[in-house]
């Protein structure tokens, strides 16, 4: 009897426990809407209101406006990112009130009333278009701002909706799940235990042997035989025992209780309207809301800058396959573009001159972001043109002039074979970008270009002879005094040449070093005239110049203008160490005909 009340206690136990996880749960999502009246270009929604509860937040815009053309654009990205894009336009904000729960839109004014299109902005760390509604999810932190558009021009989508996932199972589910677990096992126990005992009371089962035919039994008073109500009773016990346990078996295993947890998720990663992600938002970034303004962070992710890079490589591959530097403007600055656009017009000429350097997106070996929160940005990043280990190294700079303008190459630099870098600072740091004139290395990024220039014109006459390593530098034994000697010699005595190398009004670019040095990225011009000695005699002009200039010789002489784009290492204070040059190029970008000497 005891058994029976048992399995009967943990099957009422197990069915509470249940019932907890199932049809008594409450809702298991927090639900938060509003509803916009408004005709500004876009809806923020700053990281405080993201993280008004804990949990993804998946966020769902609503296009209701009926016009066919509209569209949904939604973009996260760091909340400085975020309003420096939108500024100075009008936007609304929502906003999460603590006191009511609700959500609320607060207008804020502006100079313009539209905005140019958010789609394929270098700044967005994620962005979505569906053609009626966009709904996506992210683990948001407070640094991050959510931007909803239509297309910049029309007023944004006015439905914007906000859930959270809420632990709606009761501690108090597994307790009970777990007592009827082991009521039942308690139960099965004594009930196997009493099966025995009564085995046991019935005796050993006695041989049958043939005998004597009896009368039959009285009958009782009301006609039952005497005897027989005992067993029947027994069996009829015996049969409900089993039955009831195993009954309890099968309600139990019908139902098997989710894992801690298992509904956490919410809403996020069904099948949402329009367009659904599932994306962790980078947990890194500026903490505040979209008022407020935010310390130093690396100007992009690892995944943002292979998006970008991506980006980069492609728009170079169509340029090279056409030969139109006009292409190259949408992502080239100086002095990439210089120097690129005069190999096109090389190649024009003969297919065999130029020298492109390929511009890769993969694999990044090593990515620079510089830490800031203002503009311009500067990344650098080294990046090979192919999966092998000993396949070329490129180092590139990328700068981005205002925020609603994207990344630009600005230098693209062949590193030397088996160049050891210094340790540079974490992708997810970055690293300050050294002023000018900085005094925190042992010469200042402006010093290093112009003494670099000294020495390659002087050489061991130099002022900063003693401040670069040139015996391992292939760049000095080709431009400074030897190389130069060596190009004088293989012109012979008719002809003079002359070479002046000076520093170009190019940016110098210089990151710090995670051992306080610097990685610096500078240009150097190289001015090379080669005119007769003697009166009427004739040049004959390189393939090189000829493709510049058109002509195929020149009793004047020729002038060309070589650019030189070097990165160099240079040491902390206190170093033993001298600068290096650990990177460069050496390109012919310009040539014409002197003009005749006047008498």
């Amino acid at each position: 009897m005891s058994a029976i009340l048992i399995l009967l206690a943990s099957i009422m136990s197990l069915g509470s426990g249940i019932a907890l996880r199932t049809v008594w749960a409450g809702p298991d999502s927090i639900v938060k809407s509003v509803e916009i009246d408004h005709t500004a270009p876009a809806v923020l929604i700053d990281g405080k209101t993201l993280t008004a509860y804990p949990g993804r937040q998946t966020i769902t815009a609503i296009d209701d406006q009926g016009d066919p053309e509209a569209g949904v654009v939604l973009v996260y990205g760091r909340s400085t990112d975020v309003i420096a894009w939108v500024t100075p336009a009008r936007f609304t904000a929502v906003r999460h009130n603590q006191e009511t729960g609700e959500l609320y839109a607060v207008p804020r004014l502006g100079a313009e009333s539209t905005l140019p299109s958010p789609l394929g902005s270098d700044l967005w760390l994620e962005q979505y278009r569906e053609t009626d509604a966009v709904r996506t999810s992210l683990t948001a932190d407070s640094g991050i701002t959510v931007a909803v558009f239509a297309d910049g021009e029309r007023a944004a989508p006015k439905s914007i909706q906000i859930s959270w996932p809420l632990d709606n199972i009761s501690p108090l589910s597994g307790v009970l799940v777990a007592l009827g677990i082991v009521a039942m096992a308690i139960g099965f126990v004594l009930l196997g235990l009493a099966l025995t005992d009564v085995r046991r009371r019935r005796g050993p089962r006695r041989k049958i042997t043939l005998a004597p035919k009896r009368r039959a039994p009285r009958r009782g008073p009301y006609g039952s035989r005497r005897g027989s109500t005992g067993s029947a009773r027994s069996r009829r016990m015996t049969r409900s025992v089993v039955t009831m346990p195993l009954l309890g078996v099968l309600l139990a295993g019908g139902c098997v209780a989710p894992e801690a947890g298992q509904n956490s998720e919410g809403p996020a990663g069904g099948t949402p309207t329009g367009q659904s992600s599932d994306l962790a938002g980078p947990s890194e970034g500026a903490s505040g809301d979209t008022d407020s303004a935010t310390g130093a962070y690396p100007a992009v992710t690892q995944a943002q800058f292979e998006r970008i890079m991506g980006r980069v490589a492609n728009q170079v591959s169509l340029a090279d396959q056409s030969l139109d530097a006009q292409l190259l403007t949408e992502r080239f600055i100086e002095p990439s573009l210089s120097h690129r656009s005069s190999q096109y017009r090389l190649r024009s000429w003969d297919g065999e001159l130029g020298q492109l350097v390929g511009i890769p997106a993969e694999p990044i070996r090593l990515l620079v972001p510089q830490q800031t929160s203002s503009w311009p940005r500067t990344v650098m990043a080294v990046i090979q043109e192919g999966p092998e280990l000993n396949a070329p190294t490129i180092a590139v700079v990328l700068r981005q002039e205002t925020p609603r303008e994207n990344y630009q190459l600005s230098y693209s630099t062949l590193l030397a074979p088996d160049v050891i870098l210094p340790p540079m600072p974490p992708a997810d740091v970055g690293s300050p970008r050294l002023a000018r004139d900085s005094k925190l290395v042992s010469l200042s990024p402006e010093e290093t270009v112009s003494i670099y220039g000294d020495v390659l014109r002087r050489g061991p006459d130099s002022r900063g002879w003693l401040d670069f390593d040139t015996l391992t530098d292939d760049l000095y034994a080709l431009v400074g005094p030897d190389g130069r000697d060596l190009r004088r010699e293989s012109l012979g005595s008719e002809l003079e040449l002359s070479a002046d190398i000076l520093p170009t009004d190019y940016p110098v670019v210089a990151l710090s070093t995670a051992d306080n040095g610097a990685l610096v990225f500078g240009t150097l011009e190289e001015t090379e005239v080669v005119r007769p000695l003697e009166d009427g005699a004739a040049i004959n002009a390189t393939p090189s110049v000829r493709a510049l200039t058109d002509l195929p010789s020149s009793t004047e002489g020729f002038v060309a203008r070589y650019e030189m784009q070097i990165v160099w290492y240079v040491p902390p204070i206190g170093s033993d160490e001298r600068a290096r040059v650990v990177g460069y190029g050496y390109l012919l970008v310009d040539a014409s005909e002197l003009e005749p000497i006047e008498d």
